[in-house]
């Protein structure tokens, strides 16, 4: 293979090279996934905070400070915002707020921060509403062990 060959093979690896990390990247071009950690640090800094969860799900418990928006209404919300203004977005595990994520940033928004792991990893101060959970009391007819038991859980998705 001539020095020809090798040249035009080096240019076509790192072009795809760079396209995977273009493609692949978990938050997409002006947004960084953050730790728990960090993530307390920027709303002790004032970044304004997104929570992209149902009402339900923020009324339960949320960071403090953050705004509820859900991902239904996340695309009508920021164009009102600021493109420029950090944000820091999260959703209960990472998933639902990686995708906001990648919204915002295909938007043009420059500085977005994503709590990868979700407020369950967070590091900083929630707002708990633990007084607006009901907990439902055990059947007297239901006895452990004595097979299996069906226990329905719902929320307001």
């Amino acid at each position: 293979m001539g020095q020809r060959q090798w040249v035009v093979w080096a240019i076509a690896a790192v072009a795809v090279v760079g396209l995977g990390v273009l493609l692949f990247s978990p938050a997409g071009g002006g947004a960084q996934d953050v730790s728990p950690e960090r993530s307390a640090e920027l709303v002790a800094e004032g970044v304004r905070v997104i929570d992209v969860r149902t009402p339900g799900e923020y009324e339960m418990s949320h960071i403090e400070r953050a705004e509820n928006v859900p991902m239904n209404r996340l695309a009508q919300a920021a164009t009102n915002w600021d493109r420029d203004e950090p944000l820091l977005v999260y959703c209960t595990t990472g998933a639902r707020s990686g995708d906001a994520v990648r919204y915002l940033a295909d938007q043009g928004f420059a500085n977005v921060y994503h709590l990868a792991a979700g407020i369950i990893a967070y590091q900083g101060a929630i707002v708990s509403g633990s007084d607006q959970v009901e907990i439902a009391e055990m059947p007297d007819d239901v006895v452990p062990g004595d097979g299996p038991v069906l226990l329905v859980f719902s929320t307001d998705w």
